[in-house]
């Protein structure tokens, strides 16, 4: 995956990111209050709703389970959650370079007002709009919004965008490791914020290079199109066509 220098043609290119995990990482903050509160070391597995749940039944703490859990976090350390390794630089240098961001969550109503207020903190005018699907499919916020990209660390929520004209991008994180994408050809893999900027660069001039060959708009209108056509060819013809949208630019 190569990409060529900076973009110029394409007004903003929307990426959609969830918010728990891709944003904002609550991993730490399970196994330290987990221990403190309730006197449990949590292994990774346990750190999910399943897993933990299964945990304090097997313990005979039926009075305890992962919605008090994460209700107790939310409310009092939600301002904790750790933003992931270079997430903050990767957003400013894409927005420098025509990217603009929306936050596609699935929180409940106790849970949404606190990413609201950890995004307007965290993250102030990189991110303005954040929208809760309350469970609703993602499918009808991403047609709404009309990104061209979407990062989520849930593989059953990416999968259902599968028959979206959209780059989906599977965000693998510490306590996903056993998922298996099962050679996904339609989903792109990253575990880091700097790999996701290369892939959002390479992305971004793929579209541009597509629309520069078939005499596109390079606008989201035509998106169904761009992507039609980026399926129909594969990576060495995409490598070529790049290298001669990018000769064409500089002649």
């Amino acid at each position: 995956m190569l990409f060529y220098g900076v973009i110029k043609l394409s007004n903003y290119f929307i990426i959609s990111l969830d918010f728990d995990g891709v944003l904002a990482y609550a991993l730490t903050l399970k196994l330290k209050y987990a221990k403190e509160w309730f006197g449990v070391n949590l292994t990774l597995s346990q750190t999910k709703k399943e897993g933990f749940n299964k945990l304090m039944e097997s313990l005979g703490k039926n009075d305890i389970n992962y919605r008090k859990l994460m209700d107790k976090i939310v409310e009092e350390h939600s301002m904790e959650f750790e933003i992931p390794q270079n997430c903050i630089p990767v957003l400013k240098r894409l927005h420098n370079q025509g990217f603009r961001f929306v936050v596609i969550t699935s929180r409940n109503d106790h849970d949404y007002p606190y990413a609201k207020s950890f995004i307007k903190t965290k993250f102030g005018n990189l991110i303005k709009y954040i929208h809760n699907t309350k469970d609703e499919p993602k499918e009808k916020f991403v047609k709404k919004l009309k990104p061209r990209i979407h990062l989520d660390d849930d593989l059953y929520k990416l999968q259902a965008l599968i028959n979206v004209p959209l780059h989906l991008v599977y965000y693998r994180l510490p306590d996903n490791q056993q998922i298996n994408l099962k050679n996904d050809n339609q989903l792109f893999e990253v575990d880091n914020w700097l790999d996701f900027e290369s892939l959002c660069l390479y992305l971004k001039q793929i579209h541009e290079a597509i629309c520069w060959s078939y005499g596109l708009k390079n606008v989201y209108s035509n998106n169904k199109s761009i992507y039609k056509i980026y399926n129909l060819i594969n990576s060495d013809q995409l490598q070529k066509l790049i290298k001669e949208y990018f000769a064409d630019l500089a002649a």
